[in-house]
Order: structure tokens, then sequence, then C-alpha cells
């Protein structure tokens, strides 16, 4: 059964049970009817028992199963997360290589532009500007 079934099917036992105590209370109470209510109060009894026992059955043993899911679905996205970098991390990765190279004395491969020389490259490449903006962007202006 998938997850969604067996949870419907523990609400549908639950929803089957309080059918049946609404309808003992209502046998309860009936008057002129001869019953004892005593006896209902007792069934009334056995079914909560019968309810939790099978409420905490289905939670310990679906609880192992949803705690190991979520185990194997953190190490799934982990191993993602190690196959992808964040821009940040990009940037720093580039950085340490540029200083490496500064300290070998290579010239840079890369270089950061200040506020005002990455305006006057804008400046002097508003087409290379337009298409680098629109690819930062997902292409929405």
């Amino acid at each position: 059964m998938q997850k969604a079934h067996l949870y419907e099917a523990i609400l549908l036992l639950n929803r089957g049970i309080d059918e049946a105590v609404q309808g003992l209370e209502r046998l309860k109470r009936a008057k002129d009817s001869g019953l004892d209510s005593a006896c209902f109060d007792e069934k009334v009894t056995l079914f909560e028992i019968h309810r939790a026992s099978l409420n905490s059955y289905f939670c310990n043993n679906v609880g192992r199963y949803e705690d190991r899911d979520v185990a194997r679905l953190e190490q799934k996205h982990r191993e993602y997360e190690k196959g992808t970098l964040d821009e940040i991390q990009v940037y720093r990765d580039l950085q340490a290589v540029e200083e490496r190279r500064r300290i070998e004395g290579k010239p840079p491969r890369a270089r950061f532009l200040t506020s005002q020389e990455q305006q006057d490259w804008e400046r002097h490449y508003p087409k290379l500007a337009e298409d680098v903006s629109l690819r930062e962007t997902g292409g929405q202006s």
C-alpha cells in the first residue's frame, strides 16, 4: 500500500469507531428501552481500547518506515547538494584560485570588477550586459 492509502485506512478505521461509539451513546440515552447503560459504557471503553491499540500499532510501525524514508531522502539530498555549488561558493573558489595564482606570480585569469568598473563595462557593451542580465534572471527582464 502507498502511504496515502495507509493513512486513509487508519482514518477510516477511526471514523468507524467514532460512529460505533456515537451509536452506543445514542442507545445508552434511549429512554424506556430497558437497556442497561453500564453495558454501553463498558462497550465504549472496549472500542476506545481497541482504537488506541490499533493507532499505537499503526503509528509505531509507520513511524519506523517514515524514519527510514527521512534518512534515505536526506542522504539523497546531501548527495545532490554535493554535486551543486551555490554561486557564493563558486566565487570563493574562484578567489582562492586567483589568490594562489597571485602568490605564484602568475597573472589573473579572472578579475572581479568594482561597481564603477561594472557600470563602465555595461555602458561600453550594452548588448552583452543585457544578455548576461537575462541569463542571471532566467530570461525575465
